[in-house]
């Protein structure tokens, strides 16, 4: 059963640094916090067959129910809406057989259907309730005098919150003052500070060990929470429902806590990372602006470093979320007809040599690749692979791994400067 917890451990998140450090969190008796609440309409039965107690109650939560995997091949259903749980005493029942031969029925008997026991003879039970406009899911399970109830009674978001998606054309950023346009605070937040952050942007990206560089900087934003607070799961569904609807990917989700999503459509590349804390922090960085200008930095630097060029862990396919990117490449090359470019890999020095200078001239491959089956000559690409022998940082950081896993287009007609 889970247990509804009287403190809320959280962690705090810095995009700087990736570290994950707990930091507690007390429920108290607040509107969206844990509340005292008498059971629900369709749970009253329970007084008839023993003594519910301890009612603890949520005004609004997403969660598993029943949580984790349970069952052969996994049971439950992730649920939203108002949540109580609590132990009903079954007097005289000493064994978890003989309060189960009690508290079954009178569910089945009060509209409830079985969706799934586990053990041979029941003896826990999940549950579906929906009658008179009424949906609910349950799980009970009996152990000696006492059997525990965990329910959602189904509710939508208590407000309603939605995302301007960006447009084709950059809007205006204060990094000093304001809101994101198009990614502003939930209802009731209040806003406290807004800083430019000139250190590499890092993303945690879901099969990936360590965070990936996507940007050269970021803006951070920060807000104050109501007096009241909010509730780490209505935080966690009001902004993942906005992002997916305005066209955002969430490329990482750190339920309840944090998530990191990435914008590509009307020609943007935005990342973003949101947390929630004591102070909660959105976090942006436009890679599409930090490449815009590749062309002139190829002709006056012979090579540029490009942001956001995404591989599967320790191979070289490419990932969609590379796709703003490698468009930015082949707009440049199409705009300018005779413009050759050497394409260079480059990885961290975690591994073997041999193994890190296959890896990254397949990845300088498959970035031709690429580039060729959209359009453009064979004879303008050449990919070119460097394994771990050209660090531009600190190998022994995850800052500087991040840094040196990067790829870089060159101009061959000035390989002086640019090898």
């Amino acid at each position: 059963m889970r247990q509804f917890p009287v403190s809320l451990i959280g962690a705090t998140y810095s995009p700087l640094h990736f570290a994950v450090i707990s930091a507690l969190l007390a429920f108290t008796a607040l509107p969206l916090m844990a509340q005292e609440k008498p059971i629900p309409p369709e749970l009253a039965f329970l007084n008839k067959v023993g003594k519910p107690y301890r009612i603890t109650y949520e005004p609004w939560t997403e969660m598993q129910i029943p949580e984790g995997n349970r069952g052969s091949g996994g049971v439950g259903k992730v649920v939203r809406g108002k949540h109580w749980q609590f132990p009903v005493i079954v007097a005289g029942a000493v064994t978890p057989e003989a309060v189960w031969a009690i508290v079954k029925p009178a569910f089945l008997a009060n509209g409830w259907t079985p969706v799934h026991e586990w053990s041979a003879g029941g003896i826990e039970l999940f549950l579906h309730y929906q009658k008179d406009g009424v949906e609910a899911w349950a799980e009970t399970d009996p152990s000696p005098e006492r059997a525990s109830v965990d329910i959602v009674e189904i509710a939508p978001i208590p407000f309603n919150f939605t995302l301007k998606p960006p447009s084709a054309t950059p809007e205006p950023v204060n990094p000093n003052a304001g809101d994101f346009p198009w990614l502003g605070p939930l209802p009731g937040w209040q806003f406290r500070s807004s800083v430019p952050d000139t250190d590499p942007f890092r993303v945690a990206i879901t099969g990936v060990t360590e965070p990936e560089l996507v940007a050269p900087s970021s803006i951070v934003k920060t807000y104050r929470q109501p007096p009241d607070g909010m509730s780490n799961s209505l935080f966690h569904a009001s902004y993942h429902d906005a992002l997916i609807k305005a066209g955002w990917t969430i490329m990482y989700d750190r339920q309840d806590v944090s998530f990191t999503a990435h914008y590509t459509q009307n020609g943007r590349n935005l990342w973003a990372t949101l947390y929630k804390s004591e102070f909660p922090e959105i976090r942006v960085a436009d890679a599409g602006a930090a490449n815009k200008d590749i062309g002139s930095d190829l002709k006056t630097n012979c090579h540029v470093a490009i942001y956001g060029m995404l591989f599967d862990f320790n191979k070289a396919t490419l990932q969609p979320a590379s796709d703003p990117v490698l468009q930015q490449i082949l707009d440049l090359l199409k705009k300018n007809p005779a413009q050759k470019i050497e394409v260079q890999g480059h990885t961290d020095n975690v591994g073997a040599d041999a193994y890190n200078q296959t890896l990254s001239e397949a990845r300088a491959k498959a970035i031709v690749t690429w580039l060729t089956q959209h359009g453009i000559a064979g004879e303008r690409l050449t990919p070119k692979g460097f394994g771990k022998t050209r660090p531009i940082a600190d190998n022994a950081t995850e800052a500087g791994r991040a840094k040196n896993r990067r790829v870089e287009i060159a101009d061959p007609n000035c390989a002086a400067k640019s090898k």
